[in-house]
């Protein structure tokens, strides 16, 4: 059976996309598809261990591994060193279901050929068998997420603690599933929180200046201006990137730090709001 290695590549970064936008959705982090393209052409390189001499268990496994890691940090760049290895192992878990499921189908597509060699499974399907199996590993894997997020229970008494600088406040907060509010460059949720509650964290001149910026020019490293819209309004939202961000389960006493920006918007809240998945 002949290797095709523009093939070989080809079906890498076509799995390798999918594999990483659906381990995204399973750790509730957005990505943007051209780091994903770009971190799937990279991981697909790694494939063509497969021409090579046998090699070692040991040099294989690193091979995985290196394929694996520059894949993630591609992705998933600007997350913290322990957030990208749990999406790392969040990965490696797809990535079996993923072949499982390839496999499974070459089955039914007559028994399709196949190669294994150096740690990589090269199989001759067709390609609608391969478009068929991706979006079946997919689609559980989403149903899998739904699934979990509609199982845990939210509705509980919570508290946002934000820090910026020296200065820090806390402020009760509610989950609310409806805001999917999220930077679009780094993909990190958002907060929302009222004016008037945030303004221990500033000086009066910059918090006033923060809620007048009406585009991205002339913002601040810290400051964005990140669009919104609902049923009945839309519009730019100021947000900040404070130092740190803790949600504290007031309840059990549980507390968990979290990477997200902080949306501010004129009218009165009484709590901060902040999607679920920052919990999860």
């Amino acid at each position: 059976m002949y290797i095709y290695a523009d093939i070989l590549i080809i079906t890498n970064i076509y799995s390798n996309f999918f594999l990483l936008k659906a381990t995204a959705k399973l750790t509730h982090n957005a990505v943007r598809n051209s780091k994903c393209v770009l971190a799937a052409l990279a991981g697909s390189l790694f494939s063509l261990v497969i021409l090579l001499p046998e090699l070692n268990t040991f040099s294989l496994l690193l091979v995985r591994i290196v394929s694996a890691t520059i894949m993630v940090i591609v992705a998933f760049s600007g997350r913290k060193t322990d957030e990208l290895y749990k999406i790392g192992l969040i990965f490696f878990f797809i990535s079996f279901l993923f072949a499982g499921t390839e496999y499974a189908f070459s089955l039914l597509d007559n028994g399709g050929r196949m190669v294994f060699h150096n740690s990589v499974l090269y199989i001759n399907i067709s390609l609608l068998t391969l478009v068929i199996s991706t979006i079946t590993a997919y689609a559980a894997l989403l149903l899998f997420r739904r699934f979990i997020d509609r199982s845990n229970e939210f509705d509980g008494d919570y508290s946002v603690i934000i820090i910026n600088g020296d200065k820090q406040i806390s402020l009760k907060a509610v989950c609310d599933t409806c805001n999917n509010l999220s930077d679009s460059f780094t993909g990190k949720p958002v907060i929302i929180c009222g004016k008037k509650s945030i303004e221990p964290l500033f000086e009066e001149k910059e918090l006033v200046g923060a809620m007048a910026l009406k585009s991205s020019e002339g913002v601040h490293q810290k400051w964005r201006v990140i669009p919104f819209s609902t049923i009945d309004s839309s519009g730019l939202i100021p947000s900040f990137r404070p130092t740190g961000i803790y949600i504290k389960n007031n309840e059990s006493g549980k507390i968990k730090y979290t990477e997200a920006y902080v949306g501010i918007v004129e009218r009165e809240l009484d709590h901060a709001i902040f999607n679920p998945k920052i919990i999860i």
